[in-house]
């Protein structure tokens, strides 16, 4: 449950943040996301390491491969097939989420499962030499240390790591930028100095003057033709007509 709220924790506040600097939740109608098969994966993945004892079991002490790293290796993943498509901000914010992953997931891969502090563990009010699916203590042999959990975070007695702190500033960033971004496009619409391109064109397009129809030569040698030849026919009929009234006359 701590788990939870610390992860809910980045976007809320990212949420008071974008209001609070005149934001708007309707941005995220224009945030473009793919491949969301991949979040689903490293959740089901994550799961299965925490509740299922059997895979965790055959996969990280047969294979040797950490889930956890699997799980961060499918936020890296996600990341790069989305962020080529976002706002510069947002794509800035996406990278720094993906500095704290990598990093994370780094450490994950080297040891085995998350190293944490056994003095942090103790100022948020945690078990100092417990062992879980995720985190174990930190001993001599220990790699990247200084990666590993050692920032105590007392509300949620919960520690984090450099990564850690990297992934809620950078969501929270996105959520902000995100939130922003469908004010920035209206206010560019409105702003004097830059003109309504939609607008004009339309407005040009109404108040244009009708183009007289040119027809191309060789319409006009075809209606000239007819013409001709309708005009000698009226005058053969009246000829004709002439001729027949002149005979019947004694």
């Amino acid at each position: 449950m701590r788990g939870l709220l610390a992860l809910a924790i980045a976007p809320a506040f990212g949420v008071v943040v974008g209001y609070i600097l005149g934001g708007r939740l309707s941005g995220f109608r224009f945030l473009r996301l793919t491949a969301l098969w991949m979040v689903w994966l490293a959740t089901f993945v994550q799961v299965l390491q925490y509740h299922v004892s059997g895979v965790r079991a055959a996969v990280e002490e047969r294979l040797g491969v950490p889930m956890l790293a699997v799980v961060f290796g499918l936020v890296l993943l996600w990341l790069a097939a989305n962020l080529r498509g976002w706002q510069a901000e947002v794509r800035i914010a996406g990278l720094v989420v993906a500095l704290g992953a990598g990093l994370n997931g780094l450490v994950i891969a080297l040891n085995g499962r998350m190293p944490y502090s056994s003095a942090a563990a103790a100022s948020a009010g945690l078990p100092t030499a417990l062992t879980t699916p995720k985190n174990e203590p930190v001993d001599p042999a220990t790699r990247l240390a200084f990666l590993g959990d050692f920032i105590p975070f007392s509300p949620l007695r919960s520690v984090l790591s450099p990564g850690d702190l990297l992934i809620g500033v950078g969501v929270t960033a996105v959520v902000v930028f995100v939130m922003r971004g469908s004010r920035h496009a209206a206010s560019d619409c409105a702003r004097p100095g830059v003109p309504d391109r939609a607008g004009e064109e339309s407005r040009e397009a109404a108040n244009r003057p009708a183009r007289p129809v040119v027809s191309s030569p060789d319409a006009r040698s075809r209606w000239h033709s007819l013409s001709v030849r309708r005009a000698l026919r009226y005058g053969r009929e009246a000829g004709r007509s002439s001729e027949s009234g002149q005979a019947s006359v004694p």
